[in-house]
């Protein structure tokens, strides 16, 4: 590829995000599949209030990228969703990947205002309009993470089994899951150490989905749902493994050292901490999606960024944690640092 067709490519990627987010918000593989996946303009267009021309427009560019297929012409045209991505874009399974389309609809249009970002090094409030609304791109984000989660825990479980990490954990290791959300991760491990328990810790909203998941389910009496928020309150204590799954780049690095320290002193003596999220070599250029994410915490929160394991490791240590050692190295978020409380 040419210098000029990387410009070209990069600098138009953006047509084809705001058509896939486009589809996702409107939810139109969804409804084209509860009509037995074929679906003409119009009935398309009434089932999601939109404008026939404006939807005719997006309904064939989704056509030309290959996400549907359209049969016939004019008033006989009907649309179906290609067979490859039927699972995907059906937002009624609880694998969808729609959540996550919706959620980086979100950040496409908080992305625009990138360069105001960089210059005032703080995100522009107010001024990326939800099309589904705050309460619904709340649900959609943890749904997203859920959905992302559920394609990682088999993979992170056994990275984290080959590190020797579980290996190092009690038959009945009681866990804290910080920032837990519907609780992905905590059912992998209550799925992987059948004698453990496990408490997830998070906000009103991930709470809310993690009562859907564990109630009336056979390990609902293994999980124990506090509502809470880290940055305010001290967290629960008497626990022997604390995971922390994609949360620090949220934070800046005085917030870091704040969680950290409560973290600390939840832990029982010999506890110990792993850290789920991008670990950045030291020049801060590698991994390449590490850095297009840290972006993506400059123009969404007020001090996250992406972390090295130097500064990590320097943070950890400030608060009374040895022990600090990389026990997954992969370029993605799925690094793990791992980290002890002194008997």
């Amino acid at each position: 590829m040419t210098s000029l067709e990387l410009l070209e490519q990069d600098s138009a990627a953006f047509m084809r995000a705001s058509v896939v987010a486009a589809m996702a918000e409107l939810d139109l593989c969804t409804i084209i599949l509860q009509q037995d996946n074929s679906a003409s303009l119009e009935a398309l267009a009434q089932a999601c209030g939109c404008d026939l021309r404006g939807l005719e427009a997006l309904l064939d560019a989704l056509s030309a990228l290959g996400y549907l297929r359209k049969t016939s012409v004019g008033s006989q045209a009907r649309y179906a969703v290609a067979h490859d991505f039927m699972e995907l874009l059906d937002s009624r399974k609880a694998d969808s990947y729609v959540p996550m389309l919706r959620h980086r609809a979100c950040m496409l249009r908080t992305w625009s205002h990138l360069v105001w970002a960089v210059q005032t090094g703080r995100p522009m409030k107010g001024s990326a309009k939800s099309f589904l609304g705050p309460e619904a791109d709340s649900v959609s984000f943890i749904s997203a993470m859920n959905a992302i989660a559920l394609r990682l825990t088999d993979q992170t479980l056994a990275a984290l089994e080959k590190a020797g990490v579980l290996a190092a954990l009690a038959p009945t290791v009681r866990i804290l899951d910080i920032g837990g959300a519907s609780g992905t991760y905590t059912l992998a491990f209550l799925q992987k150490l059948p004698k453990a328990s496990a408490c997830i810790f998070d906000l009103p909203a991930g709470i809310a989905q993690a009562k859907k998941r564990f109630s009336g389910s056979q390990y609902a009496d293994r999980v124990s749902l506090v509502e809470g928020d880290f940055t305010k309150r001290p967290l629960p204590a008497g626990y022997d493994f604390a995971w922390l799954s994609a949360i620090i780049h949220q934070l800046g690095r005085q917030e870091c050292r704040a969680l950290y320290a409560k973290i600390f002193e939840a832990l029982n003596p010999s506890g110990m901490l792993a850290i789920r999220d991008f670990v950045m070599d030291e020049q801060r250029t590698s991994p390449v999606d590490g850095t297009l994410f840290g972006l993506n915490m400059l123009v969404a929160t007020e001090h996250g960024r992406v972390y090295t394991m130097a500064e990590m490791t320097e943070d950890l240590r400030a608060v009374g944690f040895t022990d600090i050692k990389k026990a997954v190295d992969v370029p993605s978020m799925s690094a793990v640092v791992t980290a002890k409380k002194s008997s």
